[in-house]
């Protein structure tokens, strides 16, 4: 769940780019044809994004009225993704917008393609629009694969348009077990939209994020064990909690809504932790 910079590049600068080596003349002249609607429909993409209205971009089997949806899928599919392709160059920065590879939608897996965030099957004209290709990973791209919103509620964070860097919505709660894990759950910031609210917690459902961290955070307590039980049995359940919270001060200053922050936050509140689970 993190934001990346928004494309700074056009879409009617990418779809052309893409189609300029297209060698049949009759195909070339529909798809030169279908540019106009391809900016059209962007811009309008843009603002339905920026006010969670995806839910209602409408779908299409043909654009400009004789270009197939096939005949758009293939302009991503043959003149984008490969390399040497026309349009590879962007692809590739849109790939890596940040110059690393970490999916934004769960924060967590490397990126390993570009996803619709508009499936490409059902709306042909956003093929290659840069505003609908988002880098992500490939198990965030298959649980979200062809799904469409049908309210704001369930369009899940976009991010390009969806902010939520700047306060904290994630938190973790300790389990007594042996050995002691988390559980992880979504808490809206009491200033946020009903809707904000509802769409970071179906985010958080839809990509299965609850049980991604949770795993993540085993292998972290795993790792951590024979410190936590050396400082607390060296200066106590005080020294534990200290050393807890500056770990949790800084993986939030890096990302607030991270696993580590909320693990470690979590783990620096809990008084059992503390004394008796770092000693599991």
């Amino acid at each position: 769940m993190r934001t990346l910079p928004r494309p700074t590049f056009s879409a009617g600068d990418v779809y052309q780019t893409s189609i300029s080596r297209v060698r049949d003349s009759a195909l070339k002249k529909r798809l030169e044809n279908c540019l106009s609607e391809v900016v059209q429909d962007s811009l309008d993409y843009e603002i339905k994004a920026s006010n969670a209205q995806l839910h209602l971009f409408p779908k299409k089997s043909v654009v400009n009225g004789n270009v197939s949806k096939l005949e758009m899928e293939k302009i991503y599919t043959r003149r984008m993704v490969p390399k040497n392709s026309p349009g590879r160059t962007y692809y590739e920065k849109l790939r890596y917008p940040l110059g690393n590879d970490k999916c934004p939608f769960c924060g967590q897996r490397p990126s390993s393609t570009l996803d619709h965030y508009l499936a490409k099957s059902d709306y042909p004209s956003l093929v290659v629009s840069p505003v609908n290709l988002v880098p992500a990973c490939k198990d965030c791209n298959f649980i979200k694969s062809n799904s469409f919103p049908t309210k704001s509620e369930e369009e899940t964070l976009h991010p390009y348009f969806d902010n939520i860097d700047d306060q904290q919505w994630l938190y973790g709660r300790v389990n007594k077990t042996n050995p002691p894990s988390i559980s992880y759950y979504i808490e809206a910031p009491t200033n946020a939209s009903p809707i904000l609210a509802e769409r970071v917690k179906y985010h958080f459902q839809q990509y299965e994020l609850g049980d991604l961290y949770a795993s993540e955070a085993a292998s972290e307590l795993s790792d951590i064990a024979f410190l936590m039980d050396k400082i607390l049995r060296d200066a106590g359940p005080q020294a534990v909690k200290k050393h807890l919270e500056d770990i949790a001060e800084s993986c939030a200053k890096n990302n607030k809504n991270s696993w580590k922050t909320a693990l470690y936050q979590a783990l620096a509140l809990d008084s059992w932790y503390c004394t008796i689970g770092a000693l599991l």
